[in-house]
């Protein structure tokens, strides 16, 4: 059986060798290819015997291909006769399942592509600037895991710990660890906007735990942190502040205990400090 016998003329044969060339581009082997274009010039099918014997391939490689078609869908093997199917029938599933293996491929390029950022992205600064980006700021996941790692913070200060935060609205979350570490003796400073019934009721409830609270008299910048001992600092930053938006757009929060990112935040936190007023 000779694909090339389908046709004599070169138009012919350059139709032809346009198909199998797009066929093979949807996965079927240069065998598959062979064996269903010879197909579709017999209307009656052929027999397993013929394609086994006839196909100008090995037993073997005639057994390979048409088990690879009748996969695809490309053939229907009717007792001991093997038929063409239509084109569109098989080729329609061929397309979705070539795009199901494209979207699998590119998920691992882009998985490859996120792991090798992550890897080798800091280790060219490294050897370039001699510093390890892990060692000056952390990414922390979300704003939940914000707060337990400031509760952590909290629990473990030992001389002061410094809160910058607008409204404070996560206090009860760290309310404990604040009343368990000013009665050990640890200086506790919270710089807020008092300015309504609410953070009032807030900044009396931090007096009664032995806070010192102070009302920001200038503009407020749109971050909110935590310092602990000079040696630890959590914060974000908010990249909106539109009214009307009940949970404006934030960066990612970062932990770090760089000596030099901790002093910019303490020397900006005691700056607004001293210009505070007193509750």
């Amino acid at each position: 059986m000779n694909v090339l016998a389908m046709t004599d003329t070169p138009p012919q044969l350059r139709e032809l060798a346009k198909n199998i060339e797009l066929l093979r581009i949807l996965g079927m082997t240069d065998n598959e290819c062979r064996i269903y274009l010879s197909l579709l010039e017999k209307p009656r099918g052929e027999s397993i015997d013929n394609i086994l014997t006839r196909s100008g391939l090995t037993p073997q490689e005639a057994e390979v291909a048409v088990k690879g078609l009748n996969e695809k869908g490309c053939i229907l093997l009717n007792s001991n006769r093997v038929e063409a199917n239509p084109p569109r029938d098989f080729l329609a599933s061929m397309l979705r399942e070539k795009k199901s293996s494209l979207d699998n491929e590119l998920r691992r390029v882009q998985e490859a592509i996120r792991y090798l950022e992550l890897s080798l992205d800091p280790y060219y600064w490294e050897k370039r600037t001699g510093l390890r980006p892990e060692e000056m700021i952390s990414p922390i996941k979300d704003l939940p895991s914000m707060e337990s790692r400031t509760i952590e913070m909290v629990a473990n200060a030992e001389k002061y710990l410094c809160i910058f935060a607008e409204r404070f609205d996560w206090y009860d979350s760290v309310r404990r660890e604040i009343a368990d570490a000013v009665s050990r003796g640890v200086k506790a400073e919270i710089l807020m906007l008092v300015k309504d019934s609410f953070t009032t009721r807030r900044a009396r409830e931090l007096q009664r735990l032995g806070a010192e609270v102070r009302h920001c008299t200038e503009e407020w910048y749109p971050v909110r942190g935590t310092l602990v001992d000079d040696r630890s600092l959590i914060f974000v930053i908010w990249a909106t502040r539109k009214s009307g938006v009940e949970r404006p757009i934030h960066y990612r929060p970062n932990y770090t205990e760089n000596p030099g990112l901790i002093r910019i935040f303490k020397d900006a936190f005691r700056k607004r400090w001293e210009e505070a007023k007193p509750i």
